[in-house]
């Protein structure tokens, strides 16, 4: 048996040597198969790694709390705006969800001013908490954060977040950014002096600074499905803002919440929406968004997308495999009369079928063969030069590529291989 595999492989490559344009063409689908495959099952690996990065880094069980400011009413006069979560109310929740991982209030109103050394910039100032450092601490953190004692006595400090240098990027992009970028002033201060322990001025009033978080580059920042996060500049105790005017009465806190367990996700909602109803007569007051069910959906359309494109690549497999038979079949009728003078000197139907069917698999997996470095050139170095990430192109991926290719070729060998073992000896040696 392996004499005769030997046999058929030699006389294949021997076939494929003679006709190189008509066996490029056989394997040319086959390799667009594999390629396509490969780039699939790279998106369903990445999309799962993702999703093991956002449940390490921002978690699974998350919600936020917000005013709905969308509300519609019947009568124009019935309408009410949605009230304010003060910092009381935050701490009245954590006493009546008790469990919960991570309770982080946030306030902010957008814009503020701050001043450094005779330059005023243009800032943005979120009020927190050390609950914030729970979930998307995604910096590298120089000097301390604010801590319990910072909230608890409304202490003037704060931590600033010093911008990543920018991707490359073109002409165009670069005025985009210069132009609807309104914290460039901001961007340009942090980084080019060193502010760790300086006094600056927010809307006037005197903060230190305890800390900078300097920004990840992009090839450190850990891949995620779900972006929950903001654009951060400063940071602040929630209590002090409040307390000095940089927050109002009229300025709503942003509730994260994080039950911790996914399990108990549920019923952590459930407690939540009991205790607005509660506290404020009506929980449509507020809108509570479900990270769970963004990050579901986002993986849903992630993943039928690779399947799609699986489906194309099958469709590229098949029509590889139509070719081959098609090549196969002219390869049969080409060489009866060799067919007739095998059979003559005693080859079996077995050992007809054998030789071609091996033919057409060394086609499929030189097409795979192919295809796979294909697929890893676009995966890695192509994506790469244009600014891409690159694909998780894993062992198995142009292993089962490979695969597929042969098995395709295989399947549709078949049939040409019988007839070619069907043909009698007789009437193929009388065959021109």
């Amino acid at each position: 048996m392996t004499r005769a595999l030997y046999n058929a492989a030699r006389t294949g490559l021997a076939e494929i040597l003679a006709h190189k344009t008509r066996s490029t063409l056989s394997f040319l689908a086959i390799a667009a198969g594999s390629v396509v495959f490969i780039d699939a099952f790279s998106a369903i690996v990445a999309t799962y790694a993702r999703l093991e990065s956002q449940k390490e880094v921002s978690g699974m069980a998350r919600m936020k709390i917000s005013q709905n400011n969308s509300r519609s009413v019947a009568d124009v006069d019935d309408y009410q705006p949605p009230p304010v979560i003060t910092y009381d109310d935050v701490l009245r929740l954590k006493e009546r969800v008790p469990g919960l991982y991570m309770v982080s209030p946030e306030g902010t109103n957008w814009r503020n001013v701050l001043e450094y050394d005779g330059q005023r910039v243009l800032t943005r100032v979120a009020g927190i908490t050390p609950e914030w450092r729970k979930r998307d601490f995604v910096y590298d953190l120089k000097g301390r954060f604010i801590d319990w004692h910072d909230v608890d006595q409304k202490l003037r400090v704060c931590v600033l977040v010093r911008p990543a240098p920018p991707e490359p990027s073109n002409a165009f992009f670069k005025t985009m950014r210069q132009k609807y970028n309104y914290m460039g002033g901001y961007d340009m201060l942090v980084t080019h002096n060193d502010l760790l322990g300086r006094v600056i001025k927010i809307d006037g009033i005197n903060f230190t600074v305890i800390g900078v978080l300097d920004e990840l580059p992009p090839s450190r920042k850990p891949p995620r499905i779900w972006w929950s996060g903001g654009d951060y500049k400063a940071l602040a105790p929630v209590t002090t803002l409040m307390h000095y005017g940089v927050l109002r009465s009229h300025n709503s806190l942003d509730v994260s919440i994080d039950a911790g367990d996914e399990k108990g996700f549920d019923e952590a909602m459930r407690l939540v929406r009991n205790f607005l109803k509660v506290r404020f007569g009506d929980e449509d007051f507020f809108v509570v968004e479900n990270q769970m069910d963004a990050i579901k959906e986002s993986m849903s359309r992630n993943i039928s997308s690779s399947l799609v494109t699986i489906s194309l690549g099958m469709l590229a497999f098949i029509a590889g495999g139509i070719g081959i038979m098609n090549v196969t079949l002219a390869t049969v009728f080409a060489r009866t009369k060799e067919i007739g003078v095998r059979r003559a000197i005693g080859a079996g139907r077995g050992d007809i079928m054998l030789q071609f069917i091996v033919e057409a698999v060394m086609l499929g997996l030189i097409g795979g063969l192919l295809g796979t470095a294909l697929g890893w050139f676009w995966g890695v170095p192509a994506k790469v030069m244009l600014g891409m990430p690159p694909s998780p192109i894993k062992v198995w991926m142009p292993l089962v590529s490979v695969f597929i290719a042969a098995l395709t070729a295989f399947v549709f060998a078949i049939y040409p291989a019988w007839v070619a073992a069907g043909l009698k000896p007789a009437e193929a040696l009388r065959a021109e």
